[in-house]
């Protein structure tokens, strides 16, 4: 029987027997012994029992002496243990990564995660990721085996679950999942320097996490977020930003040159002019301090892509890079995961229009 992460009541029914069972354990949906002050179960899993009413424990907070493996989730096909690292990445997941990635209840995604392995592996993979991001220069390149176990697991279970009948419950952890390997694929495969990256390198298009953005379009028709009673009902706002269709309005914000460079004028639209759509998401950045409003907008730039502008992006179209460029420069700073492939192949873009295009006055002056 599904349970409503939005329904308090129903929450409470999960565990009949165990009414007054600590956190820990209605989020790990096991009985708990109820034992005072630390139950046996968490005690074995090897996190903090938080029994109190005033949360002084934080939920699946780990204990300093770490245990060997838990087995922490499975679907009825597949069984997911976590170590002592996996069950730290978890809490470092709720406590830093996940508030930058989707505004939605901690539980709730946790919720998900201890039922369905393969949203569990893309949120290991992407904590894996911003450890290694918070590490330094000398670490942002070189991928851990975790990562990239958990990286591969994600993946191979997302498609499993795809190639099936998708139950109208499981639509929420499906575009979870989605989103996460969203953020896997941006962050993977990046170069280590300008020279090694698209487009300077002889391979005449590398941009494949778009190839990921136009697979996640496909899960959010599937999934339809916003559906009655989707736990993203509270992104709603957000996700206007990023998903509804582009609106019949003049592009307000950006630069009159690069308008001018795009040959946008009055009577131009997004069916008569490759760059209008770009121009028209990228318009808001120029004036938007980064912040919630910022990341939407950030990423509202891919959602919305056009195939005609990704074909003069395969050509190499100086416009077309140029605005790419103009958006991983303001992307970068507002939304973490972009920060190392928007920085490197923003160098690559900046290197490839100087030393073809230097001599084009327009495009040097609005190049970042």
């Amino acid at each position: 029987m599904a349970v409503s992460s939005t329904d308090p009541s129903r929450k409470r029914k999960f565990h009949r027997k165990s009414r007054r069972g600590c956190s820990n354990c209605k989020l790990r949906r096991v009985k708990c012994d109820e034992t005072r002050p630390e139950c046996k179960s968490c005690r074995s899993y090897g996190v903090l029992c938080n029994y109190h009413s005033d949360h002084d424990a934080v939920d699946l907070h780990m204990q300093k002496e770490v245990i060997t493996v838990a087995q922490v989730s499975t679907d009825g096909t597949e069984l997911l243990e976590l170590d002592g690292q996996g069950i730290t990445s978890l809490t470092r997941f709720g406590a830093q990564t996940a508030v930058t990635v989707l505004d939605l209840d901690q539980k709730d995604v946790l919720e998900q995660a201890f039922s369905n392995p393969y949203l569990m592996h893309a949120i290991l993979a992407v904590r894996a990721i911003h450890d290694r991001y918070q590490g330094g220069s000398a670490a942002i390149t070189d991928p851990t085996r975790r990562e990239a176990y958990h990286t591969s697991q994600g993946a191979s279970l997302f498609n499993q679950k795809l190639s099936g009948p998708i139950p109208l419950k499981d639509r929420d952890t499906l575009w979870m999942t989605a989103t996460y390997l969203g953020i896997v694929a941006f962050c993977s495969n990046v170069p280590a320097t300008p020279e090694e990256t698209w487009p300077l390198k002889s391979e005449p298009y590398d941009l494949g996490w778009l190839r990921m953005t136009e697979a996640k379009m496909a899960i959010w028709e599937l999934a339809n977020p916003l559906q009655p009673g989707s736990l993203f009902q509270s992104m709603a706002k957000e996700y206007h930003i990023m998903y509804t269709p582009l609106l019949a309005a003049p592009i307000e914000g950006a630069p009159p040159a690069l308008l001018h460079l795009c040959h946008i004028t009055a009577s131009s639209s997004a069916t008569n002019n490759p760059y209008y759509t770009a121009v028209w998401t990228l318009a808001p950045l120029f004036h938007t301090k980064p912040g919630k409003t910022a990341r939407s907008q950030v990423l509202s730039f891919a959602t919305k892509m056009q195939g005609k502008f990704r074909t003069l992006l395969r050509e190499r179209d100086p416009v077309a890079l140029l605005i790419l460029a103009i958006w991983y420069e303001k992307g970068r700073s507002c939304v973490w995961w972009m920060w190392h492939r928007a920085t490197v192949e923003y160098q690559a873009i900046s290197l490839y229009l100087r030393r073809h295009y230097g001599d084009n006055r327009a495009i040097m002056d609005l190049l970042p």
